[in-house]
């Protein structure tokens, strides 16, 4: 496993180098270690004291104004000291690079002295690393959770079995006579090239089985999946409705994802067939560049796919069951492929950038990287530093000059990105896009506190943190120590520092369902820290294990032992033969609001419909729904009834149409005030139709 699997083993360090090393100082490795402890501990008395000043003083909420009823339904609470915790934390990885980058001469300390500290570092590190494991199968989650509930993600049958994982693959490791058997076994031929390709892509068509849905079949697909479709599925349809996003039309999720469903949606029907499997062949494609970018770093087919599998099993964690009808990232559209997507391959096309392939510009390579951010800031801003990082990891040691060149055509390549996202506006919508927009929701919920759920103070995402931050260290050590293999130490720095700004995913919504929606990177970093394991271990003359790559071996076990979730086709396909309740969301049934709103409207007229896929509605009957968002449910504050009802004005509609099941009581209250009246009102589903008293709405 590992680049060592195609390439001569790494020349064995003996007692002299090792000498030699130390009387010039201390290993990169080895200052990393002595740093970890000390850093950590400055960084929680950092947390401790600045977070609650500089949290109250540049996170705290702004003052926006929500309906009143909004907090009493989901709750606002902001969390400006719990935000300043986590930028806080993050100082812990950028201290360890330091000192790992840093020579700091370490007064009276010998070889021996030396190694004891890093062993007992190690033991530090691994312990509370279980106290943290213990800590989420304890903890239990309060109402605001949905609970109380506890959420523990691996049983102890799954400990234990990643366990005698663990042990079997340190004896397979250390094992000279494996290793031989299997670098003869492993040898690449096209034939196992492209054999190893289709057992990954067949395996990833399977388990996409479960984001395929049809009109009938999503009517049976239980309470998350018919919360979520509406938000994901209502974006595509306002492109198709002629809504632009970042113009006319605020994307809550994927503001360039939206087109690409809506061409397939324009060729083959507007339909929920339609758009699930295109978002489930999207990520077929993304995760496909996964198993290529895994294949270009460890250089060997079948090692690629070793890996490969438990990455797609533990990135596709299921989140509610059963098996059967599960709901998970996999058909959770907002993360797989709209959040996730255009990362993955960014990420692909960094490694095939550092291995001399296609993209070789730096400016076209940051040029993908702009429009993965403009596409979805949360993750799509860390991809684009995770990619900076990457670049300049895997090419140290650099100049200034180097640096600077990176950085120019980094420059470059984003404002190439924007200027063809600005000609895509005009052409659509004859504006240039609006990019204030592209953190609406960001400030809503992260800054305003909508919708957020305070973290736990210990649990398993200091796991997944820690592995981000190793995933960094490791590469910061291969960099500074200049070892071959520039592709892992680029991948590592990558997986690393995009995991650390993704989790702040996370620190907004902490809910222990949100915290597997990390699972996808966290379970790539993983491996690529296991594949940094064998190498190093297999570089050893006496091939010891420490504790820290034990615990490495042991969370890939836990990734492996996910694939018993693979779910059967033959379930799939039952499920999707199933005829029930024609499409409905968790409201109100779709063909109810349909059939409401096509009896009070005409072709061509410019309605503004605040019902759940109310621009399905409307494109479905030839209308312009001019509601800059979704739905109501996107709309928390009066300024964007405010703004929505300006819009209405400014297209000269008059009719505005809502459900009284969704709609913000207050909302309601305030029409007649803002000239409308009732026109019309099923009082049994609770729609209603209100008619602007003049063509120019107050």
């Amino acid at each position: 496993m590992g680049e060592s699997v195609a390439t001569p083993l790494p020349r064995r360090a003996g007692a002299s180098d090792v000498a030699g090393a130390r009387a010039r100082g201390l290993l990169p490795g080895e200052r990393a270690w002595l740093a970890v402890v000390p850093c950590a501990l400055l960084v929680l008395a950092l947390v401790m004291l600045l977070a609650p000043p500089i949290g109250h003083a540049f996170l705290a909420p702004r003052g926006a104004r929500f309906w009143p009823s909004v907090n009493g339904v989901q709750a606002i609470r902001p969390e400006p000291v719990e935000h300043a915790r986590y930028l806080l934390a993050l100082l812990g990885p950028v201290l360890v690079c330091a000192a790992i980058a840093v020579r700091v001469p370490w007064a009276r300390l010998t070889p021996t002295r030396v190694d004891r500290l890093v062993v007992a570092s190690q033991v530090a590190v691994v312990a509370a690393l279980c106290a943290f494991l213990a800590a989420q199968r304890l903890h239990t989650y309060g109402v605001m959770y949905g609970g109380p509930l506890r959420r523990v993600y691996f049983t102890v049958p799954t400990l234990v079995a990643a366990g005698l994982l663990t042990v079997a693959l340190a004896v397979a490791v250390r094992s000279d006579r494996f290793w031989e058997r299997a670098r003869g076994r492993l040898r690449e031929t096209r034939q196992i090239r492209i054999g190893a390709f289709a057992l990954a892509a067949a395996f990833t068509v399977t388990w996409l089985l479960t984001a395929v849905f049809t009109e009938h079949s999503i009517g049976r697909s239980g309470m998350p999946i018919n919360v979520t479709l509406p938000f994901s599925i209502d974006e595509t349809y306002a492109v198709l409705d002629g809504r632009t996003p970042l113009v006319n039309f605020h994307a809550q999720y994927g503001q360039l994802w939206p087109y690409l469903a809506a061409i397939t949606m324009a060729l083959f029907g507007a339909s929920v067939a339609t758009y699930t499997i295109t978002m489930a062949c999207g990520t077929a494609v993304v995760l496909l560049a996964v198993y290529a970018t895994l294949r270009r770093v460890v250089r060997n087919s079948i090692a690629a796919l070793l890996l490969y599998l438990p990455v797609v099993a533990t990135g596709f964690f299921m989140e509610v069951g059963p098996l059967d009808r599960r709901y998970g990232p996999e058909n959770l559209f907002t993360i797989f492929p709209i959040r996730y997507g255009g990362p993955y391959l960014l990420a692909w096309l960094t490694i095939r950038h550092l291995d001399g392939a296609r993209p070789r510009s730096v400016p076209v390579l940051f040029a993908a990287a702009g429009l993965v951010a403009l596409n979805n800031p949360e993750f799509g801003l860390p991809a684009v530093v995770a990619t900076f990082a990457a670049l300049l990891w895997a090419r140290a040691p650099l100049s200034r000059r180097a640096v600077a060149r990176v950085a120019g055509g980094a420059g470059l390549g984003l404002l190439v990105a924007l200027a063809l996202v600005s000609l895509l506006t005009l052409v659509r919508a004859g504006a240039l896009p609006q990019l204030g927009s592209l953190l609406e929701f960001a400030r809503i919920d992260g800054v305003e506190g909508w919708t957020l759920v305070p973290m736990p103070a210990v649990g398993f995402h200091l796991v997944v943190f820690l592995t981000f931050a190793a995933a960094v260290a490791v590469a910061t050590v291969r960099a500074v120590d200049r070892r071959d293999g520039a592709l892992l130490t680029g991948l590592l720095a990558w997986a690393g520092v995009f995991g650390l700004g993704a989790s702040a995913y996370f620190v907004g919504r902490s809910h222990p369902e949100v915290l597997i929606d990390l699972f996808s990177i966290w379970s790539l970093t993983v491996v690529l820290l296991v594949v940094a394991v064998v190498q190093a271990v297999r570089a050893r003359p006496a091939r010891r294990l420490m504790p820290a790559e034990l615990a490495v071996l042991l969370a890939f076990g836990l990734c492996v032992c996910s694939i018993a979730q693979f779910p059967t086709p033959w379930s799939q396909v039952a499920r999707l033969r199933e005829q029930g309740v024609i499409w409905a969301t968790v409201y109100v049934r779709f063909d109810q609001g349909d059939r409401f709103v096509a009896e009070h409207t005409h072709p061509g007229e410019r309605v503004a419909i605040m019902l759940p896929v109310s621009h399905r509605v409307a494109y479905e009957h030839g209308l312009t729904n001019v509601l800059p968002w979704v739905s109501v449910e996107s709309m928390p504050l009066v300024s964007q009834f405010d703004d929505a009802l300006r819009a209405l004005r400014e297209a000269n509609g008059r009719k505005l149409f809502l459900w009284t099941g969704n709609t913000w009581p207050e909302l309601i209250d305030a029409l007649p005030g803002r000239g409308f009246t009732l026109a019309a009102s099923d009082r049994r589903d609770g729609l209603m139709e209100w008619v602007s008293e003049t063509r120019a709405a107050r």
